[in-house]
């Protein structure tokens, strides 16, 4: 997360699932060390914005969308099942695009 912050970006996960839902998932993982947000009611809502929510299966898919500071998305990226980001790429992306 540090790198993130290093960069000005904050780092938050977006998912369908309850809050107690993502509670019990992240401690089932020993902890995350970002920010969990539900998308669950209005269902979908903010992933369906962000073009990033699968209608058929109900849920949002993975994905790494960098939004700048007024809100505009300057990237996005949508990784399959199974498939993590990687943050060094990421981050490489993130430092083009504020050019440091």
């Amino acid at each position: 997360m540090k790198q993130y912050e290093e960069k000005g970006a904050q780092l938050l996960g977006l998912s369908c699932d309850t809050v107690p839902s993502l509670k019990v998932w992240s401690q089932s993982l020993g902890g995350v060390g970002h920010p969990l947000l539900s998308d669950f009611h209005p269902h979908g809502g903010a992933s369906q914005a962000l073009g990033i929510y699968n209608a058929e299966g109900g849920y949002t898919l993975r994905a790494v969308i960098i939004v700048d500071p007024q809100g505009t998305v300057r990237a996005r990226h949508l990784y399959p099942a199974g498939v993590l980001p990687r943050p060094d790429e990421v981050l490489a992306e993130l430092a083009g695009l504020i050019g440091r």
